[in-house]
């Protein structure tokens, strides 16, 4: 089964063996008691004894699906404020989306949690959500902006903070969102926080969202190649980015071989 799955997916076998692994030691072996339960009541009771456990069997079944419907519902939610956003903004269209796949990359490569990834998934498609806030004169500027509307540009973080923060169940969402523009060395915004103050998750989003942007043309200047990425990355190492975030960053590159394609 592992060959099988392997030559399937074109992964390695290894990689492939633990995965079936994990899939009987958590989904077969935890069933077991289960039959075994079903088998003694059908002996003890017939078909009553059966009838009996399948209904909170089908309860609980029945909430999962209203649960799953329900983070359906809320995803779609999000990427439909994620659209109406990048649609004010001509210059970061996709934008979100490319900063969560960067992000999950990201993530993986320093063995995060699902729930912790799909919390920085989230963070990314939300992380310029305050520029609702922002004129669209401002954000569509022809040309360069003055002093003044960069520090306009400068608020979106806290803005998107007050919008989400209230939002039940987001965990660190908000604060990710409010400080993904500051620096590993103290020297971003809003509050000039440094590396040791700020959680490795908001260097994630801040490297993905910076990597991102270099990817993409801007009024001011042209998309840089993945070379010259590359090298910004490297300068840049330990004063704007967090050394393990870059690093893990590399790291997937080299996995995926993706990076001298996407950037």
């Amino acid at each position: 089964m592992c060959l099988l799955l392997t030559l399937l997916s074109n992964d390695n076998v290894f990689k492939t063996f633990i995965n079936v692994l994990k899939l009987v030691i958590l989904g077969v072996i935890p069933m077991a008691p289960f039959g075994y339960l079903i088998a003694y009541l059908y002996t003890r009771y017939n078909l009553l004894g059966i009838l009996l456990l399948m209904i909170p069997v089908l309860f609980a079944r029945y909430t999962y699906i209203l649960y799953v419907e329900t983070k359906i519902k809320y995803m779609e939610t999000i990427e439909v404020l994620m659209h109406a956003l990048e649609s004010r903004d001509k210059y970061t269209e996709g934008h979100s989306r490319n900063v969560a796949r960067i992000v999950e990359m990201i993530a993986r490569e320093l063995k995060f949690s699902e729930s912790k990834i799909e919390e920085l998934k989230l963070a990314a498609y939300l992380h310029d959500v305050g520029k609702i806030g922002i004129s669209d004169a401002i954000l569509n500027k022809p040309g360069k902006l003055t002093e003044e509307e960069y520090n306009i540009i400068k608020q979106h973080p806290e803005i998107g903070y007050q919008i989400v923060k209230d939002i039940k169940d987001l965990g660190r969402i908000p604060e990710i969102i409010r400080y993904h523009h500051e620096r590993y060395d103290g020297k971003g915004y809003p509050a000039g926080k440094k590396g040791e103050e700020l959680g490795i998750d908001v260097f994630i989003l801040q490297l993905a969202d910076s990597i991102d942007a270099m990817m993409t043309d801007r009024v001011y200047r042209k998309a840089l190649s993945p070379e010259e990425i590359m090298k910004e990355l490297m300068k840049n190492n330990g004063t704007q980015f967090h050394p393990k975030v870059v690093e893990a960053y590399l790291r997937a590159c080299e996995k995926q071989k993706s990076c001298k394609e996407r950037g």
